[in-house]
């Protein structure tokens, strides 16, 4: 014998509430499916429109969603006024709903924790290959950190290669709470060096050509800008002519005995499980050369879209 609850019509109330706090949720109440489906695709559409496209101003997506989620509250108030069904569907009600929105308040942040998450990039330390403001793909599965919004869900250990050259986000040593984007450069076990402004890998210097120099709207002047290359991966790099050539870490790090200091720069020697990573904005980068290496339990993920 089944419940009253199938036979009985949506609460108006309810229905105006899930509508304006989780559209699909309040078209799925009032038994709608395909305007649920509708809204979750405007929702997400607006999303990737806001993060891709939309810079200015900052409150353009806030905006859209909030109006997406007063016209899907006054629809479902409206459809529960008017309900005229017999018999309401399992997903409209009781325990089926609740398994259906949690199913939906789960999935941004599931996608975000295991398979791809965009970052907004502040520094300038990655010029010119990434600039401030710049947002970012990161792909997240096969690096073994799985978190998002600060909360981490499990950590295992790392199943992608990571592959000198490659930028990718990592927790700060220093602060695991601070993301950064950085270029690897050294991969266990490699001896890295770094003197007078140039990059040496295990006792061969990585090749590099000056292109034309650097102009960007907050210096006055270019900066001089070399293309770098390490095994196929090629990229730009910024030297600035007037920076001191080297300053040694102002505090020990973690395994700072498998480096050596001089006047002219640093060599050291990779420890297993770790990374060497250094910005592109070469004279503008807190980097291993400060802080030391990165463990690999701290990578986030690899970078896959730069978007400006």
């Amino acid at each position: 014998m089944e419940s009253t609850e199938t036979y009985r019509k949506p609460s108006r109330r309810i229905a105006a509430a899930l509508g304006f706090f989780l559209p699909p949720a309040g078209m799925l109440y009032v038994a709608r499916p395909g305007l649920a489906a509708i809204y979750f695709v405007l929702l997400a559409v607006i999303a990737v429109v806001d993060f891709v496209v939309l810079r200015e101003p900052a409150w353009a997506g806030g905006a859209a969603v909030l109006l997406l989620a007063i016209v899907c509250a006054v629809q479902a108030y409206r459809f529960a006024r008017d309900f005229r069904e017999v018999r309401r569907p399992w997903y409209s009600r009781g325990a089926g709903l609740v398994v259906v929105i949690a199913a939906l308040a789960g999935l941004s942040p599931g996608a975000w924790a295991f398979l791809v998450e965009p970052f907004r990039f502040p520094s300038a330390s990655m010029r010119p290959s990434i600039e401030p403001g710049d947002r970012l793909i990161v792909k997240k599965w096969g690096y073994g950190n799985y978190g998002t919004l600060g909360i981490h869900f499990m950590r295992t250990a790392i199943s992608s290669e990571v592959r000198r050259g490659d930028v990718v986000v990592f927790e700060s040593p220093e602060n695991k709470s601070a993301d950064y984007a950085k270029r690897v450069v050294g991969l266990p076990g490699d001896t890295v060096a770094y003197f007078s402004k140039r990059l040496w890998i295990n006792d061969q210097e990585v090749p590099r050509k000056q292109l034309a120099d650097y102009v960007h709207k907050d210096r006055a002047h270019g900066s001089p800008q070399y293309q770098e290359r390490l095994g196929d991966c090629e990229y730009r790099i910024l030297i600035d002519a007037e920076a001191g050539v080297f300053v040694p870490p102002v505090k020990p790090f973690p395994s700072i005995d498998h480096c050596t200091f001089a006047k002219e720069g640093m060599s050291c020697r990779v420890p297993e499980g770790h990374y060497f990573v250094l910005g592109d904005n070469r004279d503008a980068s807190s980097d291993s050369r400060t802080w030391g290496f990165v463990p690999a339990a701290n990578i986030v993920g690899k970078v896959q879209f730069i978007l400006p």
